[in-house]
């Protein structure tokens, strides 16, 4: 009997936790504790634990797959191959887009820019993860100079106060909510707005139900509380900072009457909240690149600036990522170049016909909603690089079987910038390859061999530590520590653990202030009066991971108990939701855990003001 164990990275989530692929005879059987690797402490949540099963899954996609006369057939690589390089070699480049991934490698997001970019000559490259974080990570690039979570995710446990908006960290990102309480036994104060009773929220010391959409008008009451009360950092902002009086006139309107009103909280709420954040030092804001908009962080980096909470352990704003690699793939390169378009830019060309020629490499966004499906249904060719047939794959012209995270090398960086190593344990089912290798190979099949002629995942690896500069010294060998190295790697043997410590990254080196102020969105109306508060959504890994399907049979809408009582909507009752942008049916949760007024619903619904009817039957 073959046993080994092969160290690795969890494939979901970007707190990035380190796992041990158990093998046994050549097949991934299980998962073992990572006790050393800093980030989880050999603690996993349900998504890592069971991490393995959707390898072994009967419904992965093991051999190339042309379509002919609407239905697919299996095709050898180099027709594959031969099918996608005619196409593309016949293409204009701005009627080219290509779809990056937030769950592959460094390594394959890299060689898959350099396909778009040099050899198919399109300025359309970006990644799916950008669809919901990409203006999160502007305002942390205005504000600071870099866009990436300024602390460690272990800094979050030596906070004295920690402020968590647009997140629920306990079970979003869990090994990363573990941080918050072990933060609070050791004398935090935790403050969580959110109109759900989340996980989170049900530990926090001051729990505030602020409606959805409403953060930024919170975050600039606890500001201009914070300001009238004479407790920001005045040495902090005269020696680190610009723009202080901008935001100051910006917040200097949101009263805690006037903030109250507009979140539908009490107005000593916000006061309250101003009180614990800094009462304190050093104090922590938690928030999530998926639910963050622009506005948003930038808010959340005006407090932290206010209050000197910015380079120092124990602070700063903690962006949480939504997938394993949505960090790296941003690092790497995979973002729209000089006036290409973004994923949302694509999905709206290809409905009106200029973006005619799709690839994309591991990412659903079909399931996004009927606009985007209605997108890929024009689209005259789409290439799908993937594990399983999801919606999107289904739409293709030609699918690609991907290896997964369990069969192939390669790096991945988590939220707080740690570049750490996947590692093959076992051989890809049936004739799939690593996304590298695929795009090597097409290139290749394309007429560009020399710049794609890479040997291994580590070779392409060297090669980003030359391109770009956060990851200049880091190697394959530097990363075989479960420690790994947070970029920069200049700032020591584990490189940075914690941003700005002597200055920020802006051109004059100061932290900027924003003059941010709140605009309301979508309100609710009389033909849809809930405001929708987004769930994570599951998704491709998840749907094939058995145990959490037990666990999680299917998408829900929870309904406060007394709007339900209203609409006769029972627990487990068929509910039609509807907004703007389509519909969808879903089974109801009724719970007390939610706002009045207030429904919890996928992410993917894309949507700030819902309807609810009951279905027929229900």
């Amino acid at each position: 009997m073959d046993f080994t164990y092969v160290p690795s990275t969890c494939p979901y989530c970007g707190t990035g936790c380190g796992i041990n692929l158990v093998v046994k005879d050549g097949k991934v059987e299980g998962i073992s504790p990572w006790h050393r690797n800093p980030v989880n402490e050999g603690k996993v949540c349900i998504r890592g634990n069971k991490s393995f099963e959707f390898v072994n899954s009967a419904e992965r996609i093991t051999t190339p797959l042309i379509k002919k006369d609407g239905r697919f057939a299996e095709a050898s690589w180099e027709d594959a191959y031969k099918e996608i390089a005619a196409h593309l070699k016949g293409a204009k480049g701005d009627e080219v887009g290509f779809v990056a991934s937030a769950r592959t490698c460094n390594e394959d997001n890299y060689v898959f820019k350099n396909l778009a970019v040099n050899v198919v000559k399109t300025a359309n490259i970006d990644y799916c993860g950008r669809r919901c974080n990409a203006d999160a990570v502007k305002g942390l690039v205005e504000a600071f100079g870099q866009g990436a979570m300024t602390n460690s995710i272990t800094d979050i446990s030596s906070a004295k106060a920690i402020l968590v908006v647009g997140s629920n960290p306990l079970e979003e990102n869990p090994l990363a909510g573990r941080r918050v309480i072990m933060a609070q036994k050791n004398g935090a104060k935790v403050i969580v707005a959110d109109a759900r009773t989340s996980a989170t929220a049900k530990i926090a010391d001051l729990h505030i139900a602020i409606n959805p959409g409403t953060e930024v008008a919170f975050l600039n009451g606890i500001a201009a509380a914070i300001i009238k009360a004479g407790r920001e950092n005045k040495d902090f902002i005269a020696q680190k900072t610009s723009n202080f009086e901008k935001c100051k006139a910006a917040v200097a309107p949101c009263t805690p009457d006037a903030v109250a009103k507009i979140c539908g909280i009490s107005a000593d709420a916000v006061t309250k909240a101003a009180e614990l954040f800094t009462a304190a030092q050093p104090a922590s804001i938690v928030t999530s690149a998926g639910a963050g908009s622009g506005d948003l962080i930038r808010a959340c980096a005006n407090l932290s600036l206010l209050t000197g909470n910015i380079g120092i352990a124990g602070a700063g704003v903690n962006l949480l990522r939504g997938k394993s690699n949505a960090q790296g793939a941003m690092d790497v390169g995979c973002v729209p170049q000089d006036n290409g378009h973004s994923v949302p830019a694509m999905i709206e060309a290809a409905g009106a016909g200029k973006i005619k020629t799709l690839y994309i490499m591991g990412e659903n966004i079909a399931s996004a909603g009927a606009m985007v499906v209605d997108a890929l249904d024009k689209v005259g060719f789409l290439v799908v690089q993937d594990m399983f047939m999801t919606a999107t794959a289904k739409r293709a012209h030609v699918i690609l079987p991907s290896a997964s995270f369990a069969e192939r090398d390669g790096t991945v960086t988590n939220s707080e910038r740690r570049v750490q190593r996947v590692r093959k344990a076992v051989e890809p089912v049936g004739s799939s390859k690593a996304d590298w290798q695929i795009i090597c190979e097409l290139a290749k099949a394309m007429g560009a061999e020399k710049d794609f002629a890479y040997k291994n995942a580590e070779e392409i690896f060297n090669d980003i530590a030359k391109k770009v500069p956060a990851y200049a010294g880091i190697t394959y060998a530097n990363l075989e520590k479960p420690e790994a190295i947070q970029w920069p790697a200049s700032g020591g043997v584990f490189g940075t653990a914690v941003l700005y410590a002597d200055k920020f990254a802006t051109r004059d080196g100061k932290g900027a202030f924003s003059a941010v102020e709140y605009k309301a969105g979508e309100a609710v109306s009389a033909e849809y009066p809930f405001a929708v508060a987004a769930q994570w959504p599951t998704g491709t890994l998840s749907l094939n991971t058995p145990s959490i399907v037990r666990e999680f049979s299917e998408a829900k809408v929870s309904i406060n108990k007394a709007d339900a009582k209203t609409l006769g909507i029972k627990p487990g009752s068929r509910v039609k939701v509807s907004g703007k942008t389509g519909s969808s049916t879903l089974a109801a949760d009724v719970t007390t855990g939610i706002k009045a007024g207030v429904v919890s619903l996928p992410l993917t619904f894309a949507a700030a003001a819902v309807k609810l009817e009951k279905t027929e039957g229900a």
